[in-house]
């Protein structure tokens, strides 16, 4: 008996705590984070913020029940949802501010529980553009200074990070190829690929200094490279041109673009095009767009300067408003021109084919007395039904002198 009681105290304890677990896992808005055991708060307690730059915050503790009203003691500053919050993590980015500032937010869950986190906003460091200077030789002036890039040259990109004016020296920035044929070299021989990301420290003025190169071969595009405060997260992004560099003399082929015209409405013609190229360091390699619209002769050329290559291009019946093709020539060094070709269709409306007749049989035996029948087919009649006549070439007639054939047409059979 006393062995039955003690299992039934048990059972009684095991369903009780099953209950409780039951409550504890279904109960709504508990987060799954809270412990009851600890201290209902915000985490960080403190936090240094930047201008722009989102900070994460997460609530625990306390057994907090969702949802959760978060308020801003300076709005303006730190603004905060307006509603309340379900999630037990929230993400708050502060506005511009000129120099330090504090704020305190307080978060209270359903219940009335409440926990504060003081956040000290900063300025953005990274309050300065992003300078791109080519330092390509002298044998290419147009690719050295401001803003002047070019495939296979070498240029620097310079930001200044500050603090409340003041330069923010020994600050890592890290440098990132958002988009954009170029990379950061990591040593002399700056060979190919280059790294797409690069992290340097601000010297004692705040400027921090990255060596960047253009890939060789690139052809003319907008690129874009952006710096990143690494503590703080705060970045500038900045656009800049890679273009053509030319050595001895202008890079070019003449013409630029043959542009073909058709005949008739909807066809663009066949033919072949000759370009030559000036400049630049031969061999030359040439390649098409559209190779089986367009193909090049030869696909390398000659060690010549001139050298020549040549487009061949197919008809097009259903070219619709025309094709343009890209042919792009690079030098031995890596330089690249894209000269084009454009085949637009003509304006005239097609011609309508001639009517074809076909007689079957095209020949017919005739012994005197007999007749036979010819059948009469017409390809491409127009739009007009077709008038069918026959005539009788040649002199034939009897020993009395009447005709000695003759013939009639009834639709579109003859009967002779």
């Amino acid at each position: 008996m006393k062995i039955n009681r003690m299992f039934e105290r048990g059972a009684i304890f095991l369903l009780a705590a099953g209950f409780a677990l039951l409550l504890t896992s279904c109960g709504g808005g508990v987060s799954a984070s809270s412990d009851p055991a600890i201290a209902f708060a915000v985490s960080p307690s403190s936090a240094t913020a930047y201008s722009g730059v989102p900070a994460t915050f997460a609530i625990s503790g306390g057994g907090a029940r969702a949802p959760y009203q978060v308020t801003s003691s300076n709005a303006t500053i730190l603004p905060v949802p307006t509603s309340p919050i379900t999630e037990a993590q929230f993400i708050l980015t502060p506005g511009v501010v000129a120099s330090q500032q504090s704020v305190t937010i307080s978060v209270m869950d359903q219940a009335g529980k409440t926990a504060t986190s003081n956040v000290i906003i900063q300025p953005n460091l990274i309050n300065g553009d992003i300078t791109i200077i080519g330092t390509a030789p002298p044998a290419f002036p147009n690719c050295a200074g401001v803003g002047a890039v070019c495939a296979g040259q070498s240029a620097t990109a310079t930001l200044t990070v500050s603090q409340n004016g003041a330069p923010a020296r020994g600050r890592s920035v890290r440098f990132d190829v958002v988009q954009g044929s170029f990379g950061f070299p990591v040593d002399v021989t700056q060979l190919q690929p280059f790294p797409t990301s690069t992290t340097v420290t601000s010297d004692e003025t705040g400027r921090a200094t990255v060596i960047l190169r253009a890939n060789t071969g690139a052809s003319p595009q907008i690129a874009t490279i952006r710096a990143t405060d690494v503590a703080s997260g705060a970045f500038r992004t900045a656009t800049f041109f890679i273009k053509q560099s030319t050595l001895g003399g202008e890079f070019v082929t003449i013409p630029p673009e043959w542009k073909i015209t058709g005949t008739f409405v909807g066809e663009c013609p066949s033919g072949t095009v000759d370009y030559l190229i000036f400049g630049g360091t031969p061999p030359y390699a040439v390649r098409s767009s559209a190779p089986l619209i367009a193909s090049v002769s030869p696909a390398l050329t000659a060690i010549e300067n001139p050298s020549r290559f040549t487009a061949t291009f197919q008809e097009n019946k259903l070219c619709g408003t025309g094709y343009q093709v890209t042919f792009t020539v690079t030098d031995a060094t890596g330089l690249s021109i894209q000269p084009t070709l454009t085949n637009t269709p003509g304006t005239a409306d097609l011609p309508t084919p001639p009517p074809v007749i076909t007689l079957s049989p095209s020949a017919v035996n005739l012994e005197c007395g007999q007749s036979t029948q010819v059948f009469v087919a017409i390809t491409n009649p127009g739009t007009t039904a077709p008038t069918i006549t026959t005539a009788i070439v040649g002199s034939y007639t009897t020993s009395s002198g009447v005709p000695a054939l003759s013939a009639t047409v009834s639709n579109s059979t003859i009967t002779i």
